[in-house]
């Protein structure tokens, strides 16, 4: 996990379900990813969009942009608090 200037950036690739998912949650409810979460994973984590909803938190899912030819088939999922 790493802090940018655009979020806070959690790399998940190469978990296997459901750690991906739990780690994210973690992060979310520790209050280390406190507005801005942007997730790096192989996969569309589909089980983890209700989870986000019940904490209050949308998503946006966008095609990894790393620059890196390691990731460039991950995704990247952007998490934005909006509620309590």
């Amino acid at each position: 996990m790493w802090r940018a200037d655009d979020a806070v950036h959690i790399d998940v690739r190469g978990l296997e379900p459901p750690e991906p998912m739990v780690a994210i949650l973690q992060a979310i409810d520790s209050g280390e990813a406190d507005t801005v979460l942007v997730a790096h994973l192989d996969r569309e984590p589909i089980f983890l969009y209700p989870e986000l909803e019940d904490r209050g938190w949308n998503h946006e899912l966008m095609p990894s942009h790393c620059g890196d030819a390691d990731c460039e088939d991950g995704i990247m999922l952007r998490m934005e608090r909006w509620g309590p």
